[in-house]
């Protein structure tokens, strides 16, 4: 999910406006946030009930009901709601959910040899590991 925000990151930043983000190379940049947005709800959906029961403070069935939507009305998504989520939302999704890998560590819940094969992988460029570790 740390990943897919990261790439969201780089993809809309620079943007002031809904219109510049969704017209920008030929909307390559929103479709690929779309495609992330769905991935980061797709995550959600496989997290344990007893972790989100433990962290109410991230909207993780607003999360999933994004998903949702993307998926089943993919043409008809509001590229404004979209770079709303995006400038407004996501920071806290993401401070959020670092804040849950620290507690889920810090707990033993957390497999820490599993955060050090992402560290290492070459697939996660876009996260800040110094803020969990």
């Amino acid at each position: 999910m740390l990943e897919s925000l990261g790439k969201i990151e780089v993809y809309a930043s620079g943007f002031r406006n809904a219109d510049d983000f969704f017209n920008d190379s030929d909307q390559a940049k929103f479709n690929a946030s779309l495609l992330l947005l769905l991935n980061i709800g797709e995550y959600a959906s496989k997290l344990s009930t007893a972790l989100t029961n433990r962290h109410q403070n991230l909207p993780f069935q607003e999360i999933r009901g994004l998903r949702n939507r993307i998926a089943h009305n993919y043409i008809g998504i509001d590229y404004e709601m979209v770079f709303d989520i995006i400038q407004h939302d996501l920071p806290h999704v993401k401070s959020r959910l670092v804040e849950i890998l620290q507690v889920e560590i810090g707990k033993g819940t957390f497999d820490r040899g599993e955060l050090e094969a992402a560290r290492s992988s070459t697939h996660y460029r876009h996260i800040d590991f110094s803020l969990i570790m």
